[in-house]
C-alpha cells in the first residue's frame, strides 16, 4: 500500500472520530441543559419563604431578608451565582412645588455565593441594608406615604460556564407605609 493511502485513510479515522466526539459532547451539553432547566421542578425558589422587612422610622434605616433556595438537578456544576437585590421607595415630595412623586433608590447590593454541585442545593438568606431619605417626605400624602418596590437579578452559569442564564423579577411591590390613618 502506498504511503499516500495510508496517510489518506489515516486522516479519515482522524475526522470521524472528532466528529463522533464533538456529537457526542453536543448532545450530552444539550441534555443536561434541559435536566438543569426543567420547568416541572423547584430547582430556583426566590424567595423561598416570607421576605422580613425590618422598617425603623426612627432611625432612617431598613433590613430585608430574602430567603432562597437553588437545587441543582443536572450533571455539572451550577456556578457564578450571584444575587442582585434592588429596593427603591417612592414617595410625595415635600420640597418640591407641586409635590411631586419621587423614586429613590434605598439600595442595590450584590451578593455572590460560588458554585453548587451537582445534586446538591444551596439554602440561604440575602440581606442587605439601607437608609430612607425622610426629610423629604410628605407625610400626609394619600393614600401611603411610602411605597416600596423591589427588582431582584438572579444569576448563573452552567455546563461548564458554557450558559450564563439571567432571571430578572421587576417592580415586585414590597408593601407601604403610612403615619396616618
Amino acid at each position: 500500500m502506498r504511503p499516500s493511502r495510508v496517510f489518506r485513510w489515516a486522516i479519515r479515522a482522524l475526522l470521524l472520530v472528532s466528529t463522533l466526539s464533538l456529537s457526542a459532547v453536543s448532545i450530552l451539553g444539550g441534555w443536561s441543559a434541559v435536566m438543569i432547566l426543567n420547568p416541572s421542578s423547584n430547582d430556583i425558589n426566590i424567595p423561598d419563604g416570607p421576605i422580613i422587612v425590618n422598617l425603623n422610622i426612627g432611625n432612617s434605616s431598613m433590613e430585608i431578608i430574602v430567603p432562597f433556595n437553588i437545587s441543582n438537578g443536572g450533571v455539572y456544576e451550577l456556578s457564578n451565582i450571584s444575587l442582585r437585590f434592588q429596593v427603591g421607595m417612592t414617595f410625595g415630595n415635600s420640597s418640591t412645588l407641586n409635590n411631586d412623586t419621587t423614586t429613590v433608590q434605598i439600595f442595590n447590593t450584590l451578593q455572590s455565593y460560588g458554585a453548587v454541585l451537582p445534586g446538591q442545593t444551596l439554602k440561604t438568606n440575602y440581606s442587605g441594608t439601607g437608609s430612607l431619605p425622610l426629610s423629604e417626605v410628605d407625610r400626609f400624602r394619600s393614600p401611603n406615604a411610602l411605597e416600596f418596590y423591589a427588582n431582584l437579578t438572579f444569576r448563573a452559569s452552567y455546563s461548564l460556564n458554557l450558559y450564563t442564564f439571567t432571571v430578572n423579577i421587576i417592580n415586585l411591590s414590597l408593601g407601604n407605609y403610612s403615619w396616618y390613618p
